[in-house]
């Protein structure tokens, strides 16, 4: 898929906020003892979300229109789907070793599109001074008013234990050892408009 397609494609991928619901951001942060080459080998991995989830959700990457085989690549539609979740999208940006959206369509939601539609997800990644990587992630979401605190609770809970697990995967493969007393840094929702 060319650039111009990709372009295209992400064009239809623009939220509209619908009435009675509210524009938010989480964002989660943590802090990993390896250089930011090695903990994006680990996020751009498509291993990574794929073989951990557990029956019947499930995580797609299509391969491409080329026949090139799907993955973190500009232009690669990606779904996340099993029971109460359909998160559908396209890969957006990708700068390697920083950076990473993913940006998704109407019609993704989470327990019901008439409480949550999610957006876009990001990646960001931070070689720190002091050594190691600063992994932000970022969630876009649209969210009925009175959704906002179970979404956001159920978010921190399944944030938190992605940090573990991507400290695990950085463990166990190729044998690097985690920054593993080093907690969150922060995580937080930020309204939007709505």
């Amino acid at each position: 898929m060319s650039s111009i397609e990709s372009r295209d494609l992400l064009r239809l991928f623009a939220p509209t906020l619908p009435s009675g619901f509210r524009a938010e951001v989480f964002e989660k942060t943590w802090r990993f003892g390896a250089p930011p080459e090695r903990v994006w080998a680990i996020l751009s991995d498509p291993k990574t979300f794929t073989s951990g989830q557990i029956p019947p959700w499930r995580v797609e990457f299509l391969d491409l229109p080329d026949g090139r085989p799907g993955g973190f690549v500009e232009g690669c539609l990606n779904a996340h789907h099993g029971p109460g979740l359909s998160f559908h999208g396209v890969i957006g940006e990708v700068r390697a070793p920083e950076y990473r959206d993913l940006r998704y369509s109407y019609g993704s939601y989470a327990i019901s599109m008439r409480l949550v539609r999610p957006t876009r997800l990001q990646f960001f990644l931070e070689d720190r001074p002091e050594g190691g990587t600063l992994v932000r992630v970022r969630l876009d979401w649209q969210v009925r008013r009175w959704f906002r605190g179970p979404w956001h609770l159920l978010n921190h809970l399944f944030w938190s234990s992605f940090g573990l697990s991507t400290r695990i995967l950085m463990k166990t493969r190729r044998g690097l050892r985690p920054d593993l007393e080093t907690a969150t840094v922060e995580a937080g929702v930020r309204e939007g408009r709505g």
